[in-house]
C-alpha cells in the first residue's frame, strides 16, 4: 500500500490558483465515430467477405422485446463477457437497423461486418429496436439467429440502458488475425 505524501499549504494554494476559473468537463467519454455502411463495390469484395448471406431458417426460441439476449463462442473469458455485458468497451462502430425490412437488415449487417473486418473494428453496437409486436420483434429475433451464423462474431449481448438496453446489442468481433 502506498503512503500518502503530505502536500504543503503553499503547494495547495499554487494549485488552486492554477485551476481557478477552469470548469469541469461534463462528458469525459469519447464518442465513437460510427462506421458508415456502404455497399461493396465489386463482387470480389463480397466473395472475400466474412460471411455469406444469412440463413432465415430459425431454430431458436423466439425472444420478446424486453428479453435480454446473450451468446458467446466457447473459449471466451468470463471477464471479457462481463465487460461486454456492462458496456465497458468503447463502441467503435454503430449499425442502426431501425425501419429496415428483413432483407435490408440482412444486407446492411452483411456489409457492416465486412467493413468492420476491413477497418479492424472489434466492439460494435447494433441497434435493432424493440419492434412493433412486443411478443415477436422481427429484427431482434433475426439478429439473434444471424449473428450466431458467423465465426467473425465471438459474442453478443443486450446493451446497457445508456445504449438501448433490449433494443440494441453489443457485439464482440474477432481481431484481424482471427484471434480472440
Amino acid at each position: 500500500m502506498r503512503k500518502k505524501t503530505e502536500i504543503s499549504e503553499d503547494d495547495k494554494s499554487i494549485f488552486r490558483e492554477a485551476v481557478r476559473g477552469i470548469k469541469p468537463l461534463i462528458n469525459t467519454k469519447i464518442t465513437p465515430v460510427p462506421l458508415i455502411v456502404k455497399k461493396a463495390r465489386s463482387s470480389k469484395n463480397l466473395e472475400e467477405s466474412p460471411l455469406s448471406a444469412f440463413s432465415d431458417h430459425e431454430s431458436l426460441d423466439l425472444v420478446t422485446s424486453d428479453s435480454m439476449i446473450e451468446y458467446h463462442q466457447t473459449g471466451i473469458q468470463h471477464k471479457t463477457l462481463r465487460n461486454l455485458r456492462t458496456g465497458q468497451y468503447n463502441v467503435e462502430g454503430i449499425l442502426d437497423l431501425h425501419g429496415k425490412t428483413v432483407e435490408e437488415a440482412n444486407e446492411a449487417l452483411h456489409h457492416f461486418l465486412l467493413r468492420c473486418k476491413q477497418e479492424k473494428t472489434r466492439h460494435v453496437l447494433i441497434i435493432h429496436g424493440k419492434g412493433r409486436d412486443p411478443f415477436r420483434p422481427i429484427l431482434k429475433n433475426k439478429l439473434n439467429h444471424w449473428l450466431r451464423q458467423t465465426n467473425q462474431v465471438l459474442a453478443f449481448c443486450s446493451a446497457t440502458n445508456k445504449d438501448g438496453r433490449s433494443g440494441a446489442l453489443y457485439v464482440l468481433l474477432k481481431n484481424q488475425n482471427g484471434e480472440v
